[in-house]
């Protein structure tokens, strides 16, 4: 009896500082998401991104307007090899995680030199789109694009962090003895090798993490001591000049990103010149 309680006990404090399971868009792949952990099974993640990119298609066709059409072009001409490999765009796969949405398209009024140098802190323009749910077309052979939806951050984001550590051994106790006070067990005794929750916690994050990073690549990036899902590459805003010819197109990728400043030739959207380059800590 004494040995179930302490089992009981010491599963109950391997939840502590563990946040509630949130609530995913689909309970059905969060669930195939763990098990394919639990077994390491990437038979089973890859069923997990198959379902995901079943679920949605690039929205391409659906534009609302000449610059949300061409939005879908700019980012389509930012993944080709001449200009993704002028501003060090990496694609690791096979999955590629797209974004949703886009912040802000914008135009100038009339040309201006700031504009095309691309320093849009001394360029007056216009916000003509916002907050656009954006689901570009991909066309990469060999790679898999899933968009990231709010409801999939979710389901990813509880993977990584809403989990059961493992019970600790009884035998980690030397001599130990259930102390029961005011209605709260504690374990006291004398500690073989002390058990730090925090420490594991952090190891089965980070195998959690390395599991999804073998197959999906750049899936995830590290911010401020934590790992979250994140696009592989994104275009935060777009400013195109009134006869679209021009485009100043403000990306990053995880910790890094620039300006860019693209030109039409022959309908087609080419390099131009990389006005700002940043690395984040």
């Amino acid at each position: 009896m004494r040995h179930k309680l302490l089992l009981l006990v010491l599963c109950l404090l391997s939840l502590a500082g563990t946040p509630l399971a949130g609530l995913a868009q689909d309970s059905g792949q969060r669930e195939l998401l763990e098990r394919a952990y639990d077994t390491k099974s990437y038979v089973l993640l890859e069923q997990f991104f198959d379902n995901w990119q079943k679920e949605y298609a690039d929205n391409e066709a659906e534009a609302s307007d000449k610059w949300v059409a061409e939005a879908h072009k700019v980012f389509a001409a930012m993944l080709r090899p001449d200009i993704s490999s002028k501003i060090g765009i990496e694609f690791l796969g096979p999955v590629l995680v797209l974004q949703n949405s886009l912040d802000i398209i914008g135009c100038v009024n009339k040309k201006s030199t700031a504009f095309k140098d691309g320093d849009l802190d001394k360029t007056v323009y216009v916000t003509v789109d916002s907050a656009i749910d954006f689901r570009p077309k991909y066309q990469i052979e060999g790679l898999t694009a899933v968009y990231l939806t709010e409801g999939y951050k979710t389901i990813v984001n509880d993977y990584l962090t809403t989990f059961m550590l493992p019970p600790l051994e009884i035998e980690t106790f030397d001599d130990w003895e259930l102390v029961e006070e005011d209605g709260i067990v504690t374990i006291t005794g004398n500690e073989k090798e002390p058990y730090d929750f925090e420490e594991a916690k952090l190891q089965e994050e980070l195998e959690r993490i390395f599991f999804l990073r073998d197959y999906a690549g750049s899936i995830l990036c590290h911010y401020f001591l934590a790992s979250v899902i994140t696009p592989f590459f994104s275009i935060d805003k777009i400013i195109f000049d009134r006869s679209l010819q021009y485009a100043v197109v403000e990306y990053h990728q995880c910790k890094r990103g620039g300006t860019i400043v693209l030109k039409k030739v022959k309908n087609k959207w080419t390099f131009d010149h990389l006005f700002d380059w940043w690395v984040s800590s």
